[in-house]
């Protein structure tokens, strides 16, 4: 069930190189483990909780305030108020995770724990960024735009939080990730909306199709 970094990667809207937490690469297939303990009610609920913290927060990302590039003023306005959007959501997806119960499964907690210090480290990213942001000069050229590459080298520590592996501590927990696969919050997980193409390219062929 691997994560897909959606999370930052809609603030790339900003003009500023963004990369979001990296693609996790495809495992080597392993021999079929034996079956998982059958996961209760209890604990499908709560991985559907669990994940559909981070479920929202995806797609919060996707609504975020739009950046509005007709002047410097407006440009810099625009862009307090989408990163002062994004990390207030982070924070509460943090509180979220925090007040979450603890987990009927055994191994739950540590997993949840993981995946919250990948969202602190989220957090403080995009709080550090709206810092910088809040010091963009509007009213000089060259100041306005060392103020951006600041903005930018800020967001670019984004490329240091893995939440891939913090996911990959729920799949190695068998009995915790049968749960995930019953819990409806964590069917975006497992199915994910099929890529689309760049402006100008053709959709990509689906499975049965000719070519």
């Amino acid at each position: 069930m691997r994560f897909r970094a959606t999370s930052l990667a809609a603030l790339a809207a900003i003009p500023l190189a963004l990369s979001a937490c990296g693609a996790a690469p495809v495992p080597t297939p392993e021999p079929a483990p034996a079956p998982p303990k059958a996961a209760g009610p209890e604990g499908v609920e709560w991985a559907g909780r669990l994940c559909g913290l981070v479920n929202d927060f995806s797609a919060s990302q996707k609504s975020l305030p739009a950046v509005d590039k007709s002047n410097t003023q407006a440009m810099k306005n625009s862009v307090v108020a989408r990163l002062d959007t994004a990390s207030k959501t982070a924070d509460g997806t943090v509180r979220g995770l925090q007040e979450l119960p603890p987990s009927p499964i055994e191994g739950g907690d540590q997993v949840n724990q993981g995946i919250r210090d990948g969202f602190v480290q989220i957090r403080d990213v995009l709080v550090g960024a709206r810092a910088k942001a809040d010091q963009v000069d509007p009213n000089d050229k060259q100041k306005f735009t060392e103020g951006m590459t600041a903005l930018q080298a800020e967001l670019q520590k984004s490329s240091q939080v893995d939440l891939n592996s913090k996911f990959g501590a729920l799949e190695k927990n068998q009995q915790l990730a049968a749960a995930a696969k019953q819990a409806p919050g964590c069917q975006p997980f497992f199915n994910p909306a099929p890529a689309q193409p760049a402006p100008g390219q053709p959709a990509p062929a689906q499975p049965g199709q000719p070519q």
